[in-house]
């Protein structure tokens, strides 16, 4: 009798130590699956927030880079700077599509700093956005670093023509040189990496003799005026040196850079495909020159870079001095007669990853108002036409907004 008693005591104490073990665990994973709810919550709350302050960078960000392009003058970059960055920084709570939100809409804040770093001569901008959760208790922050960079990483053109190769000037072809391209007072119209030929109709002069109906710098002809002759580059081509009788043409120059596009661009040839890009986001790599045609004086407005991949017939007037334009001719031909006009750079590259090579047919009264680049010389220069420095259009492509394009700083994005 005592053993049973014993028995039914021991299988009590059991049965009670089992069921504190089981309402132990139970009460353990009750507690974590708590736990995970509110860490799951949390984990949402924080995602939705972080989502906001991702676009409150994006809008702010993008906000900056069109106002910038409708805004910014180089020449008074104080003031637009400030009223840039005053118009990008969202002080009141916003919603992605720049509204005040409801109640209980999520919604971010985002402040814009100077670094006191610049870039190409344009600040570089930190920007913090602040995104709230639409129950107003999940917050995240994120940052990053942002410029604007010129189209040209490189540098603006400032000589009416730049080939790399030999130029041979045939036809009636005028140059309105850079009177200051060698130094104050050192005027400068061709400058390449090979000899300078040309015919007696071929002259170059200042911009205040680059006259008459049909402009052009031997007109009338014999003007005494140009700076150099047709006649006198006849009788010395092939010009392999630089002569004191056409001082402003300076053939096989030591100084003449490797790489054109380089020296334009700031990235080497063979990086060619990032300005590719960079036209293509603007809707504006192109295979003809049909597009640039019709959109005439306004083709730089937007952006300056046309990017062309086949053959390009100029009609009309492209671009003009405050919104100039740069064509890119990618190993095709590039083509004008009669009386048209482009305001900005002509550029023929030499695609290395292509079979082609860039040419030119010009003729009549073609003008290019600005500069003509050629990464090839020979036929591509010759023909009938003129090239025109113009000091303002070149401080366009300097201080017009249009001409730089958005840029983060690498490794500058983070968020806590």
């Amino acid at each position: 009798m005592k053993i049973r008693n014993q028995q039914g005591v021991a299988t009590i104490v059991v049965t009670v130590v089992l069921l504190v073990v089981m309402t132990l665990m139970v009460l353990f994973a009750s507690r974590v699956g708590v736990f995970d709810v509110r860490m799951a919550a949390n984990e949402a709350r924080y995602k939705e927030a972080f989502a906001m302050a991702e676009a409150g960078l994006d809008y702010s960000t993008q906000r900056f880079s069109s106002e910038f392009v409708r805004l910014y003058d180089g020449d008074n970059a104080g003031t637009t700077l400030a009223t840039i960055v005053t118009n990008a920084t969202v002080t009141a709570n916003t919603e992605p599509d720049g509204t005040a939100p409801e109640t209980n809409d999520p919604y971010f804040t985002v402040t814009v700093t100077d670094t006191g770093a610049s870039y190409g001569g344009i600040p570089v901008y930190e920007f913090v956005s602040t995104g709230v959760g639409s129950d107003g208790t999940g917050t995240a922050t994120v940052q990053r670093q942002i410029t604007m960079a010129s189209v040209f990483g490189g540098s603006v053109p400032d000589v009416p023509v730049i080939v790399g190769g030999a130029v041979g000037t045939g036809g009636n072809f005028n140059i309105s040189g850079n009177p200051n391209g060698a130094g104050e007072g050192v005027p400068v119209s061709i400058w390449s990496s090979g000899d300078i030929s040309g015919t007696n109709s071929s002259a170059t002069c200042h911009a205040e003799f680059y006259d008459g109906n049909n402009a052009q710098c031997s007109n009338p002809s014999g003007n005494t005026e140009n700076i150099s002759m047709g006649g006198d580059l006849a009788v010395l081509s092939p010009l392999t040196s630089h002569d004191p009788t056409v001082p402003d043409l300076l053939p096989n120059d030591p100084n003449f850079p490797t790489d054109l596009f380089a020296f334009m661009f700031g990235v080497p040839t063979a990086q060619w495909g990032l300005k590719f890009a960079e036209a293509n986001a603007n809707q504006q790599a192109v295979t003809s020159c049909a597009q640039i045609n019709a959109a005439g004086t306004n083709a730089g407005v937007n952006f300056p870079l046309w990017w062309v991949t086949g053959e390009c017939t100029i009609s009309g007037t492209i671009g003009s001095i405050d919104n100039p334009v740069i064509i890119v001719v990618d190993d095709n031909a590039f083509k004008g007669t009669g009386n048209n006009q482009v305001n900005g750079i002509v550029y023929l590259f030499d695609n290395p990853t292509t079979v082609g090579t860039p040419s030119a047919q010009l003729g009549g009264t073609m003008e290019i108002r600005g500069s003509y680049v050629s990464d090839v010389g020979g036929a591509a220069m010759s023909g009938s036409y003129s090239v025109v420095y113009d000091p303002n259009l070149v401080n366009s492509f300097q201080t017009n907004g249009s001409s730089f394009n958005f840029a983060y700083i690498p490794a500058s994005w983070r968020d806590f």
